[in-house]
């Protein structure tokens, strides 16, 4: 089963990752959200993160603050000394993949089971 899938199996996301996989996987899908070598202003990244997150995290399941320290923790987006720019070098292949169309899907499906149970 694709890893995302599993992750959203249940519906949205509740709690920030615990399984190293997982979290991986979601770091690598956030920093392909910025372009490679552009400037963000803290306030851009907050925004950015806040609203991909809002299309597959449940309300209060984990914020956007959280995900942008671990990306940096994680070296995936750089930030300079003061704090105030962040930028990422490079876009990982193959992580083009969205967890707001996953997670619709995973409803389509579950639906048509219901729909099919039914008859």
């Amino acid at each position: 089963m694709n890893p995302l899938k599993r992750m959203l199996a249940n519906g949205p996301l509740t709690a920030y990752p615990t399984r190293q996989e997982d979290e991986q996987l979601l770091l690598l899908l956030a920093a392909g959200r910025f372009e490679p070598r552009r400037e963000y202003r803290e306030a851009q990244v907050n925004a950015l993160l806040r609203d991909w997150l809002s299309t597959f995290v449940a309300p209060f399941g984990f914020d956007h603050v959280t995900l942008r320290r671990r990306l940096v923790d994680t070296g995936l987006l750089l930030r300079d000394a003061a704090g105030s720019a962040y930028w990422t070098l490079r876009r990982v292949p193959g992580m083009d993949l969205d967890p707001a169309r996953v997670l619709a899907e995973i409803r389509q499906e579950r639906a048509e089971r219901k729909r099919r149970h039914a008859a």
